[in-house]
Formats: structure tokens, C-alpha cells, sequence
């Protein structure tokens, strides 16, 4: 089967748009990789859970996922600070009880080390460093660019057949 010219234009079209979402995707996701790596270093301060639960969502195909959502306060030069984020990364399960078990971590009133960027202390989190949810949207990135790098040039080469 041979492409017509537009055919192959429009092909290479969609095959951009695919590589830039990809590079996209890879900023982002090397960001929150470079934000969990440096956690483990930012200072510290005291906090405390002001709400604990789990929410649930289910996705156009029916599948359902489960999140621990956490709210804490803690203050940094006397500013007082609300965060929710316990981690960099995916905090989406597919088991309620993994997300119930997270979110039993952090009961409303307890005490918790909140570790917090220096530059932006309104950037925190419960637990620093990275784990494998923090390289998901990197992954994501990186698979759309193969994609596109890989398709285009058979795109082409069949394209003039």
C-alpha cells in the first residue's frame, strides 16, 4: 500500500505532535524525578496531619483507583504552610487497601517530619527521595518519543513505495 503525499505529510504531522507531547511528558517527569531526588536533603520542619482519607475514581474503561490523600500544616519563618503531597510520583493504586494503608500511616493529628524545598517551602513532602512512582511520567515521555522516532522514518520509507 503506498501513501499518498498528503497521506505521508499528515502522518509525519501526527507523528510530531506525538514526539513533542513525548518531550513534554519527559520535562515534566525529569522534574519530578530531580525534585525527589533532592527532597532527601531539603531541611525539615514539624508538622501535623489535619485530614486523612482515601478518595476514589474509576477511569473511562471502568478500572478503578484508589488515593490516599493527605493534608498537613507545618510553617517555615513563621508562615503557615497546607500541603497534601506525601510523595513525588504516582500516589494512585489500583488495591483500596494499599491506599487505606498509606493513608493509615497519617492519622488526622499526628505529628509528622514534612521535609520542604528551601527555595519554595510551600514544596513538601512526607516522604523524600525516590521511589518507582517517581519515574512514571519520565517513562510516559520517553515511550511517546520512541514511538515517534521510530514510526516516522517507515512512515517515509514506505511512503514512497
Amino acid at each position: 500500500m503506498r501513501l499518498s503525499l498528503s497521506g505521508c505529510l499528515s502522518a509525519l504531522g501526527v507523528l510530531f505532535i506525538f514526539g513533542l507531547v513525548g518531550a513534554g511528558l519527559s520535562y515534566w517527569g525529569w522534574t519530578i524525578v530531580q525534585d525527589a531526588r533532592a527532597s532527601s536533603s531539603w531541611p525539615t520542619a514539624a508538622g501535623v496531619v489535619s485530614s486523612s482519607e482515601v478518595s476514589h475514581s474509576t477511569d473511562a474503561e471502568g478500572g478503578d483507583s484508589y488515593s490516599p490523600e493527605v493534608d498537613y500544616q507545618y510553617q517555615v519563618d513563621g508562615q503557615s504552610i497546607v500541603n497534601d503531597q506525601i510523595k513525588f510520583g504516582e500516589n494512585s493504586y489500583d488495591s483500596r487497601r494499599r491506599a487505606e494503608e498509606i493513608a493509615a500511616n497519617y492519622p488526622v493529628g499526628r505529628q509528622v517530619t514534612v521535609y520542604y524545598d528551601p527555595e519554595q517551602p510551600d514544596k513538601a513532602v512526607l516522604e523524600p527521595g525516590v521511589s518507582a512512582g517517581s519515574y512514571i511520567v519520565l517513562s510516559i515521555g520517553v515511550v511517546f518519543i520512541l514511538i515517534a522516532l521510530l514510526v516516522a522514518p517507515l512512515t517515509l520509507i514506505f511512503g514512497r513505495r
